[in-house]
């Protein structure tokens, strides 16, 4: 039978899953790398069968999907890789160019902001789009550098943020695969639910590994990485689910989505 083709979020928010996955080196797994806004595509046309997806990508599209409910990218709190830069307080706010990489962000920053704030996407450098617009939303390791190189007078994090206004995880992405492949394949699918699991449990039995790998890999050093990697979790457990279903609402109301589909126990 052909590999499962997965989507490899190609962003240090992802690293301790993906490493682990990597280290099994199992032939019925074909990785595709990219970023989630091209990864959710993937699953959604058919070239790529399961991967991460942006939450309100698969609340988008759940009748088209199935739900792996063992994975996510979450986070109780400040988050640093998803940010807005801007020029005047966010309460200020009136314009912000949104990246194209992440449709759960831009849900997420949608409802902090309300609906009289213009969103534009950015198509160039986020410095650049300062000098028209008040901020620009950045995720993942654009995010990470631009608090690095102090990119703007105001920085936002929108984990913060949400955590604040709701007193639960942000649920960033989810792990889905196609419907039609979960009914061809239900093993091959039950088998990297197995993986995913496992890859959690041995990152939090050893982080320190992941640390020294990813610090090989990305531009960013050892003690940076480990706090970083500090603010997020990988379950998908009671905690996760209520988060996700609030974000859903929240983006319904928004008019970000147009139902709120259940979540798998």
């Amino acid at each position: 039978m052909t590999p499962l083709r997965v989507g490899r979020i190609v962003a240090l928010n992802m690293y301790p899953i993906y490493h682990h996955l990597e280290g099994t080196a199992d032939p019925g797994l074909a990785f595709t790398d990219g970023l989630p806004a091209a990864l959710n595509a993937g699953v959604l046309t058919g070239a790529l069968d399961v991967s991460a997806m942006s939450s309100i990508e698969y609340a988008r599209n759940a009748d088209r999907l199935r739900l792996l409910p063992v994975a996510s990218i979450s986070a109780a709190g400040a988050v640093d890789s998803i940010q807005v830069f801007s020029t005047v307080p966010f309460a200020e706010l009136r314009t912000v160019a949104v990246t194209p990489h992440s449709a759960t962000s831009v849900a997420l920053l949608r409802i902090l902001v309300g609906p009289d704030v213009r969103f534009e996407v950015l198509d160039g450098p986020p410095r650049d789009a300062l000098d028209r617009v008040d901020g620009v939303l950045l995720i993942a390791d654009e995010a990470l550098c631009g608090l690095r190189d102090e990119l703007a007078p105001h920085t936002t994090d929108l984990g913060e943020r949400w955590e604040a206004l709701t007193g639960l995880p942000m649920v960033f992405a989810v792990w889905a695969a196609r419907a039609d492949v979960a009914g061809a394949r239900p093993d091959a699918l039950r088998s990297l639910e197995t993986r995913l699991t496992d890859a959690q449990a041995r990152y939090a039995h050893d982080p320190e590994t992941v640390v020294r790998a990813a610090a090989e890999r990305f531009p960013f050093p050892a003690d940076y990485i480990r706090d970083y990697f500090s603010r997020l979790s990988y379950g998908f457990g009671p905690s996760e689910r209520h988060g996700l279903t609030r974000f859903l609402e929240l983006a319904q109301g928004a008019g970000e989505l147009a139902t709120v589909p259940g979540l798998a126990a």
